[in-house]
């Protein structure tokens, strides 16, 4: 879900924080089962505690990480679900019992029973949150030597987005064409991203965006829960972390680092021009994982610019990138500008005078 404002941010931040749950469980103690055709083939994964049972209804990316971590294939896992759930129950049950391990499991409580299942995670898994987000570094954005403007957010199932950018940090890439710094922080709750605060570039003509760096890229790992280190040790750990997260905040107003991203891109300006923009748009796909719709923008987008150059190209691709309807794939294409920035020159050369 995409958010216009900031206040909207804070309040979806807010109101699924007050939803969470996670538990650490033994794997001995878990059970599936897969429930009828006619709701999809949804499995229900049971975990027996103390005080009761908790039932998950896991989602798309809780199944994979588990069957990841059974080391089950994914094709199978999905295979024997669908096919053969007595079969799919039994060689689940017996890599939960033969190699029994400690697992964290976050979820949506529901009811008193029943959780909508987000992840299932090492009990090394270091949580860092959005609220922390929220309450950490959204506050440091006030006290930066110039303040931020928000720019766009969005909480994915997966993901989390929020950019800004830095009024008055301008450059032109050529004339009449301006760029704008500013910075991007990302998080996965769920173990499908790092956290990172990443550098980002708005061209102003068209506002579309690139990624352009990783300032600060931490993965969510830690200590396992019950290690020897004490709660007061934990918490010193994950403050110090913070400071760290707010100092690179501090240091994305780097005058030095845009003036050095916008030379990249003025280069981008010169060099081999394209010489047909459909054979080159399909080697782009091939080189960059595009989906024959997205080629298709990226193609109309280049055509309709009538700029050949790899400034043009780039553009092209960040441009489709507010076309689709995922953030999370739209970030993979604004990141793929960069990438054609930082194409050597010849496989450069092979995309614009592909035949």
């Amino acid at each position: 879900m995409r958010h216009d404002t900031l206040d909207s941010l804070i309040e979806r931040v807010l109101k699924e924080h007050d939803r969470k749950e996670d538990i650490l469980a033994d794997t001995r103690r878990m059970s599936v089962v897969v429930e009828n055709e006619e709701d999809g083939y949804p499995v229900t994964l049971s975990v027996d505690e103390e005080d009761g049972t908790l039932h998950y209804a896991p989602s798309e990316h809780m199944l994979g990480q588990m069957a990841t971590d059974l080391s089950i294939p994914k094709r199978y896992f999905d295979r024997m679900r669908q096919n053969a759930p007595d079969l799919f129950r039994t060689n689940v049950h017996h890599w939960l019992y033969k190699e029994p391990k400690r697992r964290m499991l976050r979820g949506y409580k529901v009811d008193e029973e029943v959780r909508n299942g987000r992840a299932w995670l090492s009990d090394r898994y270091r949580r860092l949150d959005n609220i922390e987000i929220a309450t950490k570094l959204l506050p440091e954005f006030g006290r930066l030597a110039v303040e931020p403007e928000f720019h766009s957010a969005s909480i994915t199932d997966e993901r989390f987005y929020l950019r800004a950018v830095f009024p008055g940090m301008e450059r032109e890439v050529k004339v009449g064409d301006a760029v704008q710094w500013g910075v991007q922080i990302r998080n996965s709750e769920v173990g499908a991203a790092t956290f990172a605060i990443e550098s980002f570039v708005l061209r102003l003509v068209c506002k579309n965006g690139m990624v352009v760096a990783k300032v600060l890229n931490a993965r969510h790992i830690g200590k396992r829960l019950d290690d020897i280190l004490s709660d007061e040790a934990v918490e010193a750990d994950d403050h110090a972390f913070w400071l760290a997260a707010r100092d690179t905040l501090r240091a994305s107003l780097d005058e030095a680092a845009f003036e050095e991203t916008v030379e990249k891109l003025r280069g981008t300006t010169e060099g081999e021009m394209i010489q047909s923009a459909p054979q080159a748009t399909k080697r782009l796909a091939k080189t960059f994982s595009l989906s024959d719709e997205e080629q298709e923008t990226v193609l109309t987008n280049l055509v309709r610019e009538g700029d050949l150059s790899r400034w043009g190209m780039l553009n092209a691709v960040t441009a489709t990138a507010a076309t689709v309807d995922s953030f999370d794939r739209g970030v993979e294409l604004e990141e793929a500008g960069w990438s054609i920035a930082n194409l050597s020159r010849r496989d450069w050369d092979r995309i614009a005078v592909a035949a």
